[in-house]
This record gives C-alpha cells, structure tokens and sequence, in this order.
C-alpha cells in the first residue's frame, strides 16, 4: 500500500493509487423531486469543497466505467441542420432521447481524464470543483427516464438548460486550476488536458443547444419550415456581416476603457459578398476576438506614440472548401517573449495576471454574447438572457489571455485553422479559415468526446 505523501507528490494517478478504504462512497440520501430526481438547483448550488473528491467519486465504479467504454456516436453540422428542416414529435423525441443517451457517455470519458490526473492536481480545489459538476451533470442525464412525449422533452430541456448555466462556471475555474498546478505537470500535457476539455465542451453544447433551439421552434409552430435558419446552423451567414457586427461590438467594448481614443476603421476587399452555412455564435466569437484584440493593441500604439491608427484590412476569400478571413494590422505587432505562449492557456509571463483576471470571472461561455451583455448593461438596457448568453457581465480591461487558444480550438472543430504572423514594430495579419458545410465540415464529425 503506498503511503499517503506518495498519492499527493503528483507522481500517481487517483484511479490506480488510491487506498481501497477511498473507493467506498458515502451514503447520502438525496433531495427527490416528484421526478425521482435530485434537484439540479439543490445539488450544484453551493461550491463543492475539494475533500468529497477523494471519498465520493475516485473509486473503482463501475457505471462511469461501463460509460466509458461506449464511443460516441458522431454527427456533424450537416446532420444537425438537415434534421431540423421538417419537425415532427417524432423527431423531437427522437433528438431528446440521443442528447439523452449521448451526453453521460462524453462526459463519462471527461470524468475519467481528471481521474488519470496526479492526485495532487485534481485536489485543487478548481479542478475539483469542475469534476464534482461533471460528475453531478452525469449523474443526473443517465438517471433522466426514456422520453416518449413532449411533455418528458419539456421537463428534459429545462434539466438541460439549468445545467448549461450551471456549466458557464467551468472554463474560470479549469484556467485557474491549471494556472495554479502548472508547476507539478509538463504544460504541455496541461494544455492538451485543457483543449480536451474544451473540444468536447464545444460539441456537447452544440447538440444540447442545437435541441433546445427545435425544440423552442417546435413548440412555437409545429408547421415551421425554415428557409435560413435551423436552430443554431445558419445557412446563408455572410461573412461581411458578421465581421460589421463585430467590429461594432469590439468597437465600443475598446472605447468604453479607452475613452477619447480613436479606433482603426475597416477596410474590406475580396469576396465580400460571401456566404455560407455555419454556427454563426461561434464566428462571432472567433472574428469578435481578434478585431477586439487588434483594437485594444490599436489603441494602447496610439496612447504611447500619438500617431493616428491605421485601418485595418479585412481581406474575405470564398475558396472551394473553406471561407478565409484575412485581419491585417499596423498596431506594433506582438511582444516577442509573448509568442512562444500564444497558444497556451497555461504558461506564458502574463499568466499570474490572467489568474487574478480570472477571479473576477464567475462565469465564462467563449461565445461574443457575454461582450454583447456588458455592452447593454453599461448603456443602461436590459439584456434578455437565454442559454445562449452568459450570465456574465465582464469588465473589458480584464485580459483573460484566452481568446487566441479559444478561437483556435473554434476553429479546429469545425475543421479549419487560425495563424498569426507577427511583425514586431509594425503590426500582425490574422488567418482565420473555416470549412465550408458539406467539404471538411460533412466528414470532420461531433465526436470529440
């Protein structure tokens, strides 16, 4: 039996090391709601303390293992915006019962990453905090009965939207956590932990939301057919548009902390007129980050050398199999001893800045609809709040240092890429390529569990 300083030092994993008097949970008799289900309300309310991690849920068990050992079953952005063209109640309790099925496998397959984790890492408290909601979430969707009317979707979609907002809190307290263990495991190994995490975050949320959305749509008018939108897959999303949007966004996001500075003006070239099917939430964010990163740098070159900015120029190319956004600056270009960490959401010379950030940031979607949040709250609106929308209201002088790595996960998703080439003094050009539906995007699938 190996002694209790050995568990903690880092070097063994909880699964394989732990004493066996752990592996026994503890009894507890939980709240039932007139579903035979513990409220989601009742159970995640609270902050889950580090210590129920060791007693409760790293043992042998065999109904996360049993989970484990199932493969997803893949779809792809094709398949989400073909099914919703015509909706039946079949099809409705047909998507209620694979979200229902398919979600304790990929979380199951998440749990047990954090279980193969040095003990020393997932006792920080973040990180156990994190396991505890994703063991909480699974427990309660493989527990959810079969559905077999629209009455069990209903009850099921509200299950499902109290534990979307309940998981806003996930990315703050991931970042913090690796930030705070990035000394006891190669950051490498921590980044590729993170962008797993991350990845089967993205696809999760997609097909959970993408069902709420026909459901919502259903409910509305059984008869709808839709001619530019299936639940979040737009079909003719312009490309032009959706950069004008955010760059409004980014636009007064920037001003509002650098009041009296002026902010680069777009320049458009290429294929302007460009459209194509897409989740348009998640373009938004992508472009929304960098034109939002392209104007603070803008404005911070002005604030230290007082020369007028540059326009920035947006070049829009329509190519076979993939849409390309070209973002090109004259804002200094990037730090040099920030670049090797460009990517990285654990190392870097800023990240103890980027945890204090953090702190301030009880809860984090990544889509551009928590910016859009804080912009109507500091103009005095009310902004509706839906699953889609962040329950946040952040500041836009806290740098979270995420951004980048968030658009690149983005963008690798949906099968294209981002670059960044940086000219010190002068300025960057941001390639930003994203498949076309029916090219990479028919065969790059949902599956990242």
């Amino acid at each position: 039996m190996r002694s209790r300083s050995t568990l903690l030092d880092g070097r063994c994993t909880i699964s394989r090391c732990l004493p066996l008097s752990l592996y026994r949970a503890r009894t507890t008799r939980p709240l039932e709601n007139h579903h035979g289900q513990t409220p989601v309300r009742k159970r995640l309310n609270s902050d889950m303390p580090a210590s129920t991690v060791s007693s409760r849920h790293f043992y042998q068990n065999e109904t996360l293992l049993d989970f484990v050992a199932r493969s997803s079953r893949p779809v792809s952005l094709r398949q989400l915006a073909f099914f919703g063209m015509k909706l039946t109640n079949d099809k409705i309790i047909q998507s209620a019962n694979f979200v229902r099925q398919e979600l304790p496998t990929r979380m199951a397959h998440r749990i047990h990453d954090m279980q193969s984790l040095p003990y020393s890492i997932v006792r920080n408290n973040h990180i156990s905090y994190v396991y505890e909601l994703y063991y909480h979430s699974f427990n309660t969707i493989r527990r959810f009965p079969v559905i077999k009317t629209v009455d069990d979707n209903d009850r099921f979609c509200d299950v499902l939207r109290e534990l979307l907002a309940h998981h806003t809190a996930v990315i703050p307290h991931l970042v913090m956590g690796v930030i705070e263990c990035s000394d006891l495991i190669d950051s490498k190994r921590m980044d590729n932990f993170m962008e797993s995490m991350l990845r089967s975050r993205i696809s999760r949320r997609v097909f959970t939301e993408q069902h709420i959305a026909l459901t919502d749509a259903f409910l509305k008018d059984p008869n709808f057919k839709p001619t530019e939108q299936v639940g979040q897959v737009f079909f003719q999303c312009s490309a032009a548009d959706v950069v004008r949007q955010c760059d409004t966004l980014a636009r007064s996001l920037t001003q509002s902390s650098h009041e009296g500075i002026p902010i680069p003006e777009l320049v458009f070239e290429g294929d302007v007129n460009t459209k194509f099917a897409c989740v348009a939430s998640h373009l938004r964010y992508m472009v929304g980050e960098i034109l939002r990163n392209t104007f603070e740098a803008s404005a911070e070159r002005y604030q230290a050398m007082g020369n007028p900015p540059a326009p920035v120029l947006v070049t829009i190319i329509d190519a076979p199999q993939h849409v390309t956004f070209r973002f090109s600056d004259r804002a200094g270009g990037i730090p040099p001893e920030i670049i090797p960490y460009l990517w990285s959401f654990v190392k870097g010379p800023r990240s103890m800045i980027r945890h204090h950030n953090f702190k301030q940031v009880p809860v984090l979607e990544a889509i551009v609809e928590e910016l859009e949040t804080f912009v109507a709250v500091a103009r005095g609106q009310r902004k509706r709040i839906s699953s889609l929308t962040s329950l946040t209201t952040r500041s836009p002088t806290l740098r979270l240092g995420m951004g980048l790595p968030m658009c690149k996960i983005y963008a690798e998703f949906w099968g294209g890429k981002i670059a960044v080439k940086s000219i010190e003094g002068f300025g960057c050009d941001v390639f930003l390529h994203i498949s076309k539906l029916g090219n990479e995007s028919r065969f790059v699938q949902m599956n990242n569990i």
